[in-house]
């Protein structure tokens, strides 16, 4: 039996003008497994994955972090954001800070490191990412494919029990879209737990464990790559599927 990290409860979100972005989801995430969300523009599929560190709170519904809610009023949500990474499409880097700075900024004020225990852990995670000879650099010096490897590298210094990825790879160039693939794909092999939005279908298709598919606020399916992508059971999924793959 698989040890499920997150769990999802017929969550539901309502925004104030009346938008259903989520319609009742259930859905769970197992440690060490990497899982991507795939579907149609406007089907709630960043919404989902916002929540699951609170940058959006649900109407209703319920998410569990190894058994335990974390939509108490007592929860300690700064807490859970460290152990809960997050790679946004636009990498939200400082632009004030040189690169080193970026990564050691939130070590030194959450993690309570010194600037040298900090700086000896981001200078290990550029060179996984290979961007060592950046670390003196300035985020507007960096090309947009570094700038989110960076984005990766600075929320892996928290040392995260979870990734999540909003579509990282959909502000790039195409020819930087493989380099940002590539960490991706050695986080993969690492076994880190990762919840990935994206349109990448040929990285869903060779490192996902688990593929859901989302439409209209709901999940509509999940399986298993090898199955979902050969032959899905839904009809929707079969139509989003003939779209982006003839592209």
């Amino acid at each position: 039996m698989q040890n499920k990290i997150i769990q999802v409860i017929d969550l539901k979100k309502e925004f104030k003008d009346g938008t259903k972005a989520l319609n009742g989801c259930t859905v769970s995430f197992e440690e060490g497994k990497v899982t991507v969300i795939i579907g149609p523009s406007g089907s709630g599929k960043s919404t989902l994955l916002r929540m699951l560190n609170l940058m959006e709170e649900p109407t209703s519904g319920d998410i569990l972090m190894q058994g335990q809610s974390i939509l108490t009023k007592d929860f300690n949500i700064q807490q859970h954001r460290e152990h809960v990474g997050m790679v946004f499409q636009n990498f939200n880097l400082f632009p004030h800070l040189s690169i080193i700075d970026n990564l050691n900024l939130a070590q030194i004020l959450v993690k309570k490191k010194t600037v040298e225990e900090a700086t000896a852990t981001s200078l290990k995670l550029l060179e996984k990412v290979g961007l060592i000879e950046k670390k003196n650099n300035y985020p507007n010096q960096l090309s947009g494919g570094q700038k989110q490897r960076i984005a990766i590298a600075r929320a892996l210094a928290m040392e995260p029990k979870v990734m999540l990825f909003d579509e990282p790879t959909s502000a790039l160039d195409p020819e930087m879209i493989g380099e940002v693939l590539n960490v991706m794909k050695d986080l993969a092999n690492s076994g880190m737990t990762m919840i990935v939005v994206t349109h990448e279908m040929g990285f869903a298709k060779a490192f996902a464990d688990k593929v859901i598919v989302m439409d209209a606020g709901l999940i509509i399916e999940e399986n298993d790559p090898s199955v979902l992508f050969k032959n899905p059971s839904s009809e929707r999924t079969k139509n989003f599927l003939n779209k982006v793959l003839s592209i």
